[in-house]
């Protein structure tokens, strides 16, 4: 009866530590329309990375803190994985990335009735320009002093500020832009336009820290669910489920 009792406790034992491999701690920052709960799927961008662990045989828990903390905890390996990261110089030297899984497409917002419009970053020179803080936007234009930046921790914030007429551009993730103006700004979103030309495009990944025993792994796995959800139209579907 021992004999059986230790072989079943084994057999518990293998059997939950393999339910438990097939777990992945995901952390990621609120950033709707990328990242919120209150969205369906916790949003675009954890839609994704959910359904592209899915096919690998992973459940994704997803857990949320701020950037700051985030960052911080995935370098010194307290997280498994970022869900939604950018990349610059200083994240590649502790993080290994994922294949891309979306485009940023980092834009320029005005009001209607301005005149402003922008092709090199010369246009910018002495104008007031509304930026988030802690975004790692294009290196030469945050490097630029010759154009004045206001920093704000919600988009929103910027927002009405350039209504007010306050700022004279506000640049901003598009798809955020597009979220915000018709989550908050209501019948005033036709009060903003977007100029025609990107400040940059921007890759988001997935990251897990270079000292990570399992962080190749994790990324191999993610890059050949995500090539299968691109194949067979998921993906797509995925994108088109986001609409604002």
């Amino acid at each position: 009866m021992k004999k059986i009792s230790i072989t079943l406790a084994l057999f518990i034992s293998i059997f939950i530590s393999q339910i438990q491999a097939q777990n992945i701690d995901v952390m990621a920052n609120i950033w709707p329309p990328y990242v919120d709960k209150a969205l369906p799927g916790n949003g675009l961008a954890m839609k994704i990375v959910k359904e592209s662990f899915a096919r690998s045989g992973f459940t994704m828990n997803l857990r949320l803190e701020k950037w700051e903390k985030a960052l911080k905890g995935a370098e010194i390996g307290a997280y498994e994985v970022i869900g939604a990261i950018w990349k610059n110089k200083t994240r590649k030297k502790e993080l290994l990335y994922s294949q891309p899984y979306l485009k940023n497409n980092i834009v320029f917002l005005t009001r209607t009735d301005s005149n402003l419009e922008y092709n090199s970053l010369n246009d910018l020179h002495g104008i007031l320009v509304g930026i988030l803080t802690d975004y790692a936007y294009d290196d030469q234009f945050m490097a630029d002093a010759q154009i004045l930046k206001f920093q704000a921790n919600r988009l929103t914030e910027n927002l009405i500020a350039l209504e007010k007429g306050q700022l004279d551009l506000v640049v901003a993730d598009k798809r955020l832009a597009l979220y915000e103006l018709k989550t908050f700004m209501g019948s005033n979103r036709s009060k903003f336009r977007f100029l025609p030309k990107n400040l940059t495009t921007r890759n988001l990944y997935i990251a897990v820290p270079k000292n990570s025993k399992n962080g190749k792994t994790i990324i191999n796995n993610f890059n050949q669910g995500l090539a299968a959800i691109k194949k067979d139209g998921t993906y797509q579907k995925i994108l088109e489920s986001y609409t604002y």
